[in-house]
């Protein structure tokens, strides 16, 4: 039989698990509800992991979860949504349940990391997942290995400046980042309220967006118009600095095509249009792995293919 491992993706409503072998092959999966309010309340969701999982012999845990990760201390400095978890050994306090070695990472870094082993970034040195959800997860890779940077936070693109009047502006400070971030711009939650605010909804969601969009709703049009135009200008930015050489669209939206084309068609466009940039026009396709990428790349963290 071959080595297996229990994966962990760890979330704001479940925890996701599996038993995988070391080339990432599913052999069993399931899901627990979680609690974001305490710590107690995390560790018995984990325990409600380790008794689902008590006839697999696994050798060692793998996490993915929200939060700046110190993976190599297996350090958590902030957990997201897990707004108690604040310089956190979660590696070693998570490990203590299952009695196992556990490894935890930031959960867009997984993704991207999951992309970069055998999906959509597998072939090249240069590139960066961005998961459209909430907020906008994701990570970059630079020759072949995820940036993590100096404290773990290196890739964290919710918070990259979209508006750098209204970013420089103290009057804004007390709103957070809504008036200036990207992820109020393109993420999926940003781009369905949106929608729901022109059609005078109290909810929608990104299958009635691109659905309507699909139909030739001019609202619809307007909202993925300017979420393409946005994406683009923001890929460009990222290329000024970066140079990759390849961007993924992940998260739920990238189900349908058009999150990815439209935004593919846009970078075209602005790059076509300035054909002096001194950076090279990225490609921009659509993540492999899906609603699995953080388990495979939690895995991947784990098995030190970093």
């Amino acid at each position: 039989m071959s080595t297996q491992y229990l994966v962990l993706d760890i979330g704001g409503t479940f925890i996701k698990y599996a038993i995988m072998d070391r080339k990432a092959q599913f052999i069993a999966q399931g899901k627990v509800t979680t609690d974001t309010g305490s710590e107690e309340a995390m560790i018995t969701s984990l325990e409600g992991v380790r008794d689902a999982v008590a006839d697999y012999d696994y050798e060692g845990v793998a996490i993915s979860m929200p939060g700046r990760i110190d993976t190599a201390k297996g350090f958590a400095h902030t957990g997201g949504a897990y707004n108690w978890l604040h310089e956190y050994p979660a590696a070693e306090k998570y490990g203590a349940v299952f009695g196992k070695p556990c490894t935890v990472a930031n959960d867009g870094k997984c993704a991207a990391y999951a992309e970069s082993w055998f999906g959509a970034l597998a072939d090249v040195d240069y590139g960066a997942v961005l998961v459209l959800g909430t907020g906008i997860g994701g990570g970059i890779v630079l020759n072949k290995q995820v940036l993590m940077g100096s404290t773990g936070g290196a890739g964290e693109l919710s918070c990259f400046v979209s508006n750098f009047d209204a970013a420089a502006d103290p009057a804004n400070e007390v709103h957070g980042m809504r008036n200036y971030a990207w992820t109020w711009r393109i993420s999926a939650l940003a781009i369905s309220q949106r929608f729901a605010e022109l059609k005078g909804l109290e909810h929608a969601d990104g299958v009635m967006l691109f659905d309507a969009y699909e139909a030739g709703d001019e609202d619809a049009k307007t909202v993925v118009d300017e979420y393409a135009r946005i994406a683009a200008a923001g890929i460009m930015s990222l290329q000024a600095v970066l140079d990759l050489q390849r961007y993924a669209i992940g998260g739920g939206i990238s189900a349908r095509p058009e999150a990815t084309s439209v935004i593919a068609a846009e970078v075209d466009r602005i790059f076509d249009a300035k054909p002096n940039l001194p950076f090279s026009k990225p490609q921009v396709v659509t993540c492999q792995f899906g609603n699995e990428a953080n388990l495979i790349g939690a895995l991947a963290f784990h098995l030190g293919r970093a």
